[in-house]
């Protein structure tokens, strides 16, 4: 068996002789037993959304509880705060934080009580920022690249850090995730907006894709679920469908 960061263990005299069962584990970084989730993202670099969305679908494959995290708030106009929270609302813990602002940090301390948190999302959102202001920690913090608008990852390894009551991980990051225990016929089911308007589809295999007299769709066009999540489900059932038929050629 892998050891992975996070794994509960019995040690004697400094040699590991037994395992305990994991409740769920992320792959690159390799981490285990993680209760929260929480994704970052920041008006600059500009969010990738998709990504947001991939980490989303991995935490309910591997039931881990997924929070948005709103970061550099003092530097962004609050409608464009709230047109980020906008899509996840409904079915997420969103906070809206500064890594420079204390007020701002009370609510997620609040949180993480108890809890074993890993923080995730695209470099330069300001992940090591925060577990700085969270933790009193001093950990390296990249800059962004001015060329072309990406952060440089400074994180080199995993560590768990006491923190607010719980513990969180720093990691060396990670945006891309592989989905491959989820079928695209599956991925409806992964979202509650979407499911809410199923038992009123035409067919009831419907995929909300291509099909005809679909509720999901006529509710995107009347403004009821979020157009852009909407799409970005699109793009992750084409994704899974091609993968599925790469599996299998």
């Amino acid at each position: 068996m892998d050891l992975f960061v996070g794994d509960y263990v019995e040690v004697d005299e400094g040699i590991i002789t037994a395992f305990y069962p994991r409740k769920n584990r992320l792959i690159r970084p390799y981490v285990a037993n993680i209760d929260v989730l929480m994704i970052v993202i920041a008006p600059v670099p500009k969010p990738d959304f998709l990504c947001v969305e991939k980490l989303i679908l991995n935490c309910h494959v591997q039931k881990i509880e997924p929070c948005l995290v709103i970061n550099k708030t003092d530097v962004a106009a609050s409608e464009a705060v709230e047109e980020f929270a906008r899509p996840y609302l409904k079915e997420f813990k969103v906070f809206r934080v500064s890594a420079f602002k204390e007020e701002t940090l009370t609510p997620l301390k609040e949180y993480i009580k108890g809890k074993l948190v890993c923080f995730a999302g695209q470099s330069a959102v300001g992940k090591s920022s925060l577990i700085n202001s969270l933790t009193g920690k001093s950990l390296e913090v990249g800059e962004l690249s001015k060329r072309i608008a990406r952060g440089k990852n400074t994180t080199r390894h995993i560590e768990i850090f006491p923190c607010c009551g719980g513990y969180v991980v720093d990691t060396c990051g990670f945006s891309v995730m592989e989905q491959d225990e989820v079928k695209a016929a599956e991925l409806v089911y992964y979202y509650d907006e979407l499911l809410a308007f199923q038992s009123e589809c035409r067919y009831t295999n419907c995929t909300h894709t291509k099909e005809p007299f679909c509720a999901v769709k006529k509710a995107v066009e009347e403004g009821k679920i979020d157009k852009d999540r909407y799409e970005r489900y699109l793009k992750l059932f084409n994704a899974l469908k091609e993968s599925g038929r790469k599996k299998y050629d």
